[in-house]
């Protein structure tokens, strides 16, 4: 059994302490002085900006420290205690790429899964980092391209465009190909018609069946995806970055992936897959334990590491 207590209830935690019941049957048969009344009332009062704070960040967030000061007009040092108790119990947490306050979720729902996925990564890509390091990322697919989660760009010593574009090219990105290459069969083929009916130049490849094929094939031999060399989004300087990922698996199905990128001519292939990929894989697989599994997925290959087997749908 784990020794790590429950997270306690935004009552609990807020008010501090649990008001011992010896207080309470003495306050229930003769009068409470004004000290321990006064006690009272200055936890009730603390419950109650941090109850603030919580609806905030549920409503509105993420917002970053400042926002939240103007908001609530709890001063900046008040905040913080605050927001380290909300994020130690699990009610909050400050994102890794933005440095902005989300609400904590805890219920694997559609609409939230993105967010959780975010949530249990971060803490995952700060480990990374501290030894890999370069910076990574987290992504998912949504409507053909892929969508950056959370990253460690800010953490890393190496400058790797700190500026994130949350929107990247699903065929030449290593994330974008990891998923691809993991994903059924079914879903990789919604994927690349998706991208066929794109205008994209990126998007082009998607219409050469026979050449994803291949691509799809040399990723799943190899055990990871690679960028494809010169690739950038928006600023030209992200030419000179290179990228390894592989897939965050549920029951085999790619639901994500995390890569890890550096600048080319710093570091060959080789050598960063010789050292970190194996850093790579159980971070995704720790990214994976973490997340609630589907109540049905379809089949689809894993050959990551060299293996091969069918994952079945379930129930």
């Amino acid at each position: 059994m784990s020794s790590r207590r429950a997270p306690l209830s935004p009552v609990g935690l807020l008010l501090g302490e649990v008001v011992p019941t010896m207080f309470l049957l003495k306050a229930k048969w003769r009068d409470v002085s004004l000290d321990e009344m006064g006690g009272v009332m200055k936890r009730i009062e603390s419950l109650r900006r941090g109850l603030k704070v919580m609806d905030l960040l549920q409503a509105a967030g993420p917002l970053s420290l400042a926002e939240l000061a103007r908001a609530t007009g709890i001063d900046k040092a008040t905040l913080l205690r605050i927001l380290a108790t909300l994020e130690e119990e699990a009610h909050a947490r400050r994102g890794l790429g933005d440095g902005l306050w989300y609400a904590a979720t805890r219920d694997m729902v559609a609409p939230a899964a993105d967010t959780l996925l975010a949530q249990v990564s971060a803490p995952v890509l700060d480990r990374l980092c501290q030894k890999a390091l370069w910076p990574s990322d987290v992504g998912v697919y949504h409507d053909g391209s892929i969508q950056i989660l959370e990253t460690s760009r800010r953490l890393s010593p190496f400058l790797v465009n700190r500026v994130v574009n949350y929107d990247v090219h699903v065929l030449p990105s290593a994330m974008g190909r990891a998923i691809l290459a993991w994903s059924a069969p079914e879903t990789r083929a919604e994927i690349l018609t998706t991208l066929a009916s794109r205008n994209s130049p990126h998007d082009r490849l998607a219409g050469e069946r026979d050449r994803v094929a291949r691509l799809i094939d040399e990723t799943l031999t190899r055990g990871y995806a690679i960028r494809h060399p010169g690739y950038f989004v928006a600023v030209r300087r992200e030419a000179t970055v290179s990228a390894i990922a592989v897939p965050v698996l549920s029951r085999g199905v790619a639901i994500g992936a995390v890569n890890l990128s550096w600048v080319a001519r710093a570091q060959s292939e080789a050598d960063i897959a010789s050292a970190h990929l194996e850093d790579l894989r159980r971070a995704a697989a720790e990214i994976a334990k973490a997340i609630p599994l589907p109540r049905s997925v379809s089949g689809t290959t894993d050959r990551q590491g060299g293996k091969d087997r069918r994952h079945l749908a379930r129930g």
